[in-house]
């Protein structure tokens, strides 16, 4: 249970952040994908500790990761976001961050082998607890049906009732899970070197009470925050607390967008045409990529607003084969050559990848779909790159931007 002065303090503490006019505005807007806490009595005192929990990142690293990606945006270097789908809370040991950490590193590096440009590396780590979710429930295979796992901020990846109910003190155990990879992060391979952090803006009950500062807000949450393809409408509150935070802002971008919608989102996010504030990552799957690129690249070079393009090319190419879920690499790599050369052809500058990948020995992702079994084993949400496959699609990137 939680202390009443901490509880007392924590809601003062809240509450003066609420005094923000913007901040009070945003209280009041539409939030896709959140999760049903149900008549939860502790809900307020969860999000009224977190708002007196410190800071998860040092506010002076937002500024370092804002100019190093405007040397991305700049040509001068090369963008790697890169880690698991959904972080498990069990992820958090020293033995397993360090794993993790050594695998990315390794991928930044063999991209600046290839490429011969300094690799600014952003870990999916320290908070990537959270996933929207298209269907509500998943049937068991006895017929029966229970709650979709939604991310170990809300429930457990555990196929049970119970273990699928959400619960919002799993949003203080976040907390304590991102700390602990972040000093492990700090403390071990990447002793007195700048780490930088990152995880999808998912959670209202988790991001708004983690939002730190004064008259300067930033997200204490984690160095970078993007907004998923399904919360990017500019007049919920993903996008609009996203508009009211410095930290560096990227926005997944589908099949479903328009050039409206993304010289909306530029002007919404970066009214002041600040280099190294907004990346839009592009997620349109391999058929679509080059049709959908090229549009959305002219919109936005018309506006004359910086933007870190970015491409995922996993999420638009998922599908479903003997019931599971697969990604096939061919895929990945058209989406890779479509990217980079529809931009180039619109005179824009690709400049980084954002993939999912695990240091375990995973078979998720395939060649080719005839090697794909309905019996391998199921990733906690969306299939990822094993370390063989990750680098293999980083050399493939290499290889299209060096041309």
């Amino acid at each position: 249970m939680l202390r009443n002065d901490a509880v007392e303090g924590a809601q003062r503490k809240f509450l003066d952040l609420r005094r923000f006019p913007r901040l009070g505005e945003l209280s009041r807007l539409p939030a896709a994908h959140q999760p049903e806490w149900g008549d939860h009595a502790d809900l307020e005192c969860i999000r009224a500790e977190l708002a007196d929990l410190p800071s998860l990142i040092d506010h002076r690293d937002i500024r370092a990761l804002r100019l190093a990606l405007a040397r991305v945006e700049a040509g001068a270097a090369c963008l790697l976001q890169v880690g698991e789908c959904a972080e498990l809370f069990s992820m958090a040991s020293e033995r397993h961050v360090e794993r993790r950490l050594s695998l990315y590193r390794r991928m930044a590096d063999h991209l600046a082998d290839r490429t011969g440009r300094e690799v600014v590396l952003v870990l999916r780590m320290a908070g990537q607890h959270g996933k929207p979710r298209t269907q509500l429930t998943e049937t068991l295979p006895d017929g029966n049906k229970i709650p979709v796992y939604r991310g170990d901020a809300v429930n457990s990846f555990a196929a049970t009732v119970v273990g699928r109910r959400s619960d919002p003190w799993r949003l203080l155990t976040s907390y304590d899970r991102s700390r602990d990879t972040l000093k492990y992060l700090q403390g071990g391979p990447a002793l007195g070197q700048r780490v930088f952090v990152s995880h999808e803006a998912l959670l209202r009950d988790y991001e708004e009470p983690m939002t730190r500062g004064g008259k300067t807000l930033y997200s204490g949450g984690g160095h970078l925050l993007w907004i998923g393809e399904r919360t990017r409408d500019i007049r919920d509150w993903h996008v609009q607390w996203a508009s009211s935070i410095i930290n560096p802002v990227g926005v997944k971008v589908g099949p479903t967008a328009s050039g409206v919608d993304v010289t909306d989102l530029v002007r919404m996010l970066n009214p002041r045409r600040e280099q190294g504030r907004l990346s839009l990552i592009t997620r349109m799957g391999a058929a679509e990529a080059v049709g959908r690129i090229g549009a959305l690249a002219e919109a936005v070079r018309e506006l004359r607003s910086p933007v870190l393009w970015q491409c995922d090319p996993m999420h638009g190419n998922t599908r479903k084969l003997h019931g599971t879920k697969v990604r096939l690499l061919p895929d990945m790599r058209a989406e890779i050559t479509a990217f980079v050369r529809t931009l180039r052809d619109s005179g824009c500058h690709p400049g980084g990848l954002h993939i999912e990948v695990t240091p375990d020995a995973v078979s998720e992702c395939h060649e080719d779909a005839s090697s794909a079994k309905g019996g391998d084993a199921c990733p906690p949400c969306d299939p990822r790159l094993n370390s063989e496959q990750a680098l293999e699609i980083v050399d493939h990137f290499a290889s299209e931007i060096s041309n």
